[in-house]
């Protein structure tokens, strides 16, 4: 561009520019200002893709995990009772698999699966016994801002 810029100026003011030297600048400057609309994404781009890989599999190992404790508890001859939280984290774990990654959304997705496994954690101490059962309010809470936080951007953008 700055060579067709430099023959362009170089010519002589009172001939004018010629068409074809006018049009080569044009449709590179238009090519360059549609690389610089693309630079906001090319630089987020790293980080998007390590946020794709941490939602990827915190979602996978969240199920995993929601699967063994299922096992766990069928195994210990545990009460019934805990099935109405673990049985819906694991469906919900697995509706996380389907979750898309972009440029606007990577950050709120990425901090809803770190979150995840905070909650993770605490329903396995719940249904094992080993905190106080009232800590179920905590994982009702906690699962609605990780749904909130997942679904941030969920729309398509146009």
């Amino acid at each position: 561009m700055a060579d067709q810029h430099a023959r362009t100026v170089a010519q002589d003011h009172g001939d004018g520019v010629p068409d074809e030297a006018f049009d080569a600048l044009m449709e590179r400057a238009q090519t360059l200002m549609a690389y610089e609309k693309q630079m906001p994404a090319l630089l987020a781009e790293p980080e998007r893709a390590r946020s794709e890989r941490i939602i990827f599999w915190s979602w996978r190992i969240q199920s995993a995990v929601a699967l063994a404790l299922i096992i766990t508890m069928h195994l210990l001859g545990a009460p019934g009772g805990w099935y109405f939280l673990v049985v819906p984290y694991l469906l919900a774990t697995f509706a996380g698999w389907t979750l898309k990654v972009t440029v606007n959304n990577h950050l709120a997705r990425r901090n809803a699966s770190l979150a995840l496994h905070v909650l993770g954690v605490l329903l396995v101490l719940v249904v094992l016994g080993v905190v106080v059962p009232w800590l179920v309010a905590v994982l009702v809470v906690g699962w609605f801002v990780v749904a909130v936080a997942a679904a941030d951007g969920q729309e398509a953008k146009k």
